[in-house]
This record gives structure tokens, sequence and C-alpha cells, in this order.
């Protein structure tokens, strides 16, 4: 159904259900859903949900809370909304790490970073990581003290929690 992705796999909670907005007689009438257990409760499986429900679990399996775990937090950037992938807070309750997730056939690009980075610059985390469950990127911000401006350096491993 979906691709193997190259961040380790879980035991995920999926469930077909009937799309009442399309025809009975139809044959495409079912969606899949998969259970979010930081949302605790059932998300349209997409593409792009397939590789945020692997990252979770793999930062749960890396020592990061769920309890300190929001998933589409909404944030504002110029009047507008935007929603962020997955947020992980620090123990006193700052921003630590912002993940953006595409699917699996979405090339990560200066694009992808850029959105991140836009969604950084409202929430001041000091990590940030793209993903499309193929590959993976993460970066720490660091802020000249001159211009006040932030640049991103990529790191090897994940931020230790």
């Amino acid at each position: 159904m979906f691709p193997k992705l190259n961040i380790p796999s879980f035991e995920a909670k999926i469930k077909q259900v009937e799309n009442p907005t399309i025809k009975q007689t139809d044959k495409m009438n079912k969606k899949h859903q998969i259970f979010d257990i930081i949302r605790k409760k059932w998300i349209i499986l997409t593409p792009e949900e397939w590789v945020r429900q692997h990252v979770v679990h793999f930062l749960l399996s890396q020592k990061y809370s769920k309890n300190l775990m929001q998933i589409e937090s909404e944030h504002h950037f110029q009047e507008r909304k935007k929603r962020t992938d997955i947020l992980i807070f620090d123990r006193t309750g700052n921003p630590f790490l912002v993940v953006e997730c595409k699917a699996a056939h979405i090339p990560l690009s200066s694009d992808v970073f850029s959105q991140v980075a836009v969604y950084n610059y409202c929430i001041d985390a000091p990590f940030v990581m793209i993903t499309n469950g193929m590959q993976l990127g993460i970066f720490e911000k660091r802020v000249n003290k001159q211009t006040k401006k932030n640049s991103y350096n990529i790191i090897k491993d994940l931020p230790i929690f």
C-alpha cells in the first residue's frame, strides 16, 4: 500500500472505513485510517501521514517523550495560519525540535528546508528536521549575534533530548 521507508517500521494500527462522499457502487469507496498515538484518534492515511507516523514512533524509540510532542500544532506567520507536522518541547516547555514531513516521493529540497525555517522563525526551536522517510536532514540553528539572523548547520545525529 505505502512504500517501505528508511525509518524503522512499527506496528501500525490501520483500518479501512467507508467513504460517505462516494457512492456505495464505486469500488473506491474505502479509505484507510491510521491510529495516531499522540492525538489519540484515527487519521486518514495519506502518504505524508505514513511518513509522519513513522517519524513519531522513531522519535519515541529515541527517548523523546510523547507527553512533550505535538502533531500539527498551529502557529501564525505574517497573518497566515501554518501547521507544524511535529513539534517537540523540552522538559521546561520550550520548543526543542521542529519536524517537517513529506511524502516519500517528494524530494527534500531547499523549498522544504525553507518551509521548516519559516515555521521555526515563529517557533524558535534550536533544532529542525526534514524527512520524506527515505532521507533525513537534521539542522541546528545558529544566531549571528551582530546581525541577529538565523543560519542552520547540518548535524549528523538527532539532538540528545
